[in-house]
C-alpha cells in the first residue's frame, strides 16, 4: 500500500507521457501545413509562369514554331524548377489556337436539362448575330498560331509530394499533386520584317 501511495504522487514521467501522445498529431499538423503551403506557392508560380511564358512565345513571331515553343518550355521549366515533379512524370503543356478572342470561348447559353452542353432550343447569347450558338473553334495545323492568333495554352504540372502520409490524407496517395494553370492570348498583330 505504501509503495502504490508513492507511485501516485510521483509525477516525473508525466510530461514524457505527454509529449509521446501529442507529437504524432503535432508533426501532422506541422506537415500537413508545409504541404499545403507549398502546393499554393507552386500553383500561384505556375501561374506566373504560364503567362511570362505565354508571353515570350506571343512575342517572338519572328523565329519558327519550333524555336518558339523550345522558348515556352524553357521558360516554365525554370519557372517551376525550386518545385519538384513526381518521378516517372513530365510538364504537360497544350495550346489551342483560334482566329479571334470570340472564337475562343463558346458562347453563353441557358443550361435547361442541366446536361452541361447546349442543345437545340436552349436560350443563348448570339454575340456574331449569325442566328445558331457556336461553340468554340479552334484553328488547325499550328501549335502557337500566326500574327493576329488568339493561343490558350494551358500546363499540367505534376507536383511531388513532399510528405507521403499527408499527400495520402489530402487524397494524393500517388504521390502527384496535378497542378494546372491557363491563359489565353493575342500574338502580336504584325511580325517585323528584316531588312
Amino acid at each position: 500500500m505504501n509503495i502504490l501511495a508513492r507511485l501516485r504522487g510521483n509525477v516525473r514521467g508525466v510530461t514524457i507521457v505527454e509529449f509521446a501522445i501529442i507529437l504524432p498529431a503535432m508533426l501532422s499538423l506541422i506537415c500537413g501545413a508545409i504541404e499545403f503551403g507549398h502546393m499554393l506557392f507552386a500553383r500561384v508560380v505556375l501561374e506566373g509562369a504560364v503567362t511570362e511564358a505565354a508571353r515570350a512565345a506571343t512575342a517572338t513571331l519572328e523565329t519558327k514554331e519550333s524555336e518558339r515553343t523550345a522558348i515556352m518550355r524553357a521558360s516554365i521549366a525554370r519557372s517551376m524548377n525550386d518545385f519538384g515533379t513526381a518521378p516517372g512524370k513530365t510538364i504537360d503543356i497544350t495550346t489551342t489556337v483560334y482566329r479571334n478572342f470570340s472564337t475562343a470561348f463558346p458562347e453563353t447559353y441557358t443550361d435547361a436539362n442541366g446536361n452541361k452542353q447546349y442543345d437545340k432550343g436552349e436560350a443563348y447569347v448570339d454575340r456574331n448575330r449569325n442566328g445558331i450558338w457556336d461553340n468554340a473553334t479552334p484553328v488547325t495545323g499550328n501549335t502557337l498560331g500566326g500574327p493576329g492568333d488568339v493561343v490558350s495554352y494551358t500546363v499540367k504540372f505534376p507536383k511531388r509530394v513532399l510528405f507521403g502520409f499527408v499527400g495520402s490524407v489530402m487524397g494524393y496517395g500517388s504521390g502527384v499533386i496535378p497542378l494546372s494553370a491557363s491563359t489565353v492570348v493575342r500574338n502580336e498583330a504584325v511580325v517585323s520584317s528584316t531588312s
